[in-house]
């Protein structure tokens, strides 16, 4: 089993929104997946039906963010030497002249403007503990293997 990673204060404060956001939507579901009472229709049951439905994927999306809000925190902003859940990161690719930023986290964080790298995707386990100047390897979701030089941790 392995480590969990810690976050950074904002890293749990967006995955404690999400979370505010699904348990509403929860409520919601719940109250629409009462069954009817009094004469109804396959209209009323089908509504019902898709109630359930949708309140099965709530609660695993849920559960989720529960075993995630579960990890340790850590600091943020600040110097410090290795990449964290919550972190922007400015990598450049191997044979870019331009380096991207990212943000290494979740996509409960994504906005305007902020590319998200997920700590769970190839790149993302690349980058979680490395430090400036460190030269990560991963697999695409092409297959292709791409290399690239962590070139700051900005806070």
């Amino acid at each position: 089993m392995s480590t969990p990673l810690a976050l950074t204060p904002s890293a749990r404060a967006a995955l404690t929104a999400r979370l505010d956001g699904l348990l509403v939507q929860q409520a919601q579901a719940q109250a629409e997946s009462a069954p009817p009472t009094g004469p109804g229709d396959a209209a009323d049951r089908t509504g019902n039906i898709e109630a359930l439905i949708r309140l099965a994927d709530l609660e695993g999306r849920i559960a989720a963010l529960h075993l995630q809000l579960e990890a340790p925190a850590c600091a943020e902003g600040g110097p410090h030497s290795s990449v964290e859940v919550g972190d922007r990161v400015v990598v450049r690719f191997s044979g870019e002249p331009e380096p991207e930023s990212y943000l290494v986290g979740f996509v409960e964080q994504a906005g305007p403007g902020v590319d998200v790298i997920t700590p769970a995707s190839p790149f993302g386990k690349a980058l979680i503990g490395r430090r400036p100047g460190d030269v990560v390897q991963f697999r695409a979701a092409s297959g292709a293997q791409v290399s690239a030089t962590l070139v700051d941790i900005a806070a």
